[in-house]
């Protein structure tokens, strides 16, 4: 276990926190050769005994730390920083570019002809047809999302971003492991006091 500890501690200080870029380290790194005595664990033993023996590790580690600073190998008003990708509560389809409006307005402005036509063609081959209260209502639909579009893209070009989310405001474009979706990108900052 004491040797499993000191291997992970020394992983974390190489940057390693995948179980198999350790596993990995054992065949290629010789300190973690030299600390593991040459025994190679693979990476599910590994992060097994790391979910099992968090606690241990958090202690060896706090402990590792107090003694570098006692050492003076480091000192004790260091700053760490991390980002952090936040989902936000919006979705992708809601950030607007300036191109994307551009497309949508053409499209909408299309679409708003084309029923204008069927509308006048209805109504001069049936004058009692329902069929014109229908393309209305699809009709004004039409022009709140063109006016919607508009009014974001007047945001983007008073305000000089780049895209804007119609939803929530303050989110951006994330790229994560899971693809591109909204959200922010927070920043921790932690102090490593003696």
């Amino acid at each position: 276990m004491k040797t499993l500890l000191l291997r992970s501690e020394s992983g974390y200080s190489y940057g390693h926190r995948s179980s198999r870029k350790l596993e990995r380290a054992l065949y290629h790194n010789v300190s973690f050769i030299w600390l593991m005595g040459g025994l190679t664990p693979d990476h599910k033993t590994i992060a097994c005994f790391r979910k099992e023996n968090r606690l241990a590790l958090k202690n060896v580690l706090k402990q590792c730390a107090r003694l570098c600073i006692k050492l003076k190998l480091i000192d004790g008003n260091t700053l760490f920083v991390d980002g952090s990708k936040i989902r936000g509560n919006a979705s992708i389809n809601n950030t607007w570019t300036k191109e994307k409006c551009a497309k949508y307005l053409v499209r909408i402005d299309a679409r708003i002809e084309e029923i204008l036509r069927e509308s006048e063609t209805v109504d001069s081959r049936e004058q009692d047809s329902p069929s014109p209260v229908q393309m209305a209502e699809e009709l004004a639909d039409k022009e709140k999302l063109r006016a919607k579009i508009q009014r974001v893209l007047n945001e983007l070009e008073t305000t000089g971003a780049e895209s804007v989310n119609s939803t929530d405001r303050e989110c951006v474009k994330v790229k994560g492991r899971q693809g591109t979706h909204a959200g922010y990108n927070g920043q921790i900052v932690v102090e490593c006091l003696r």
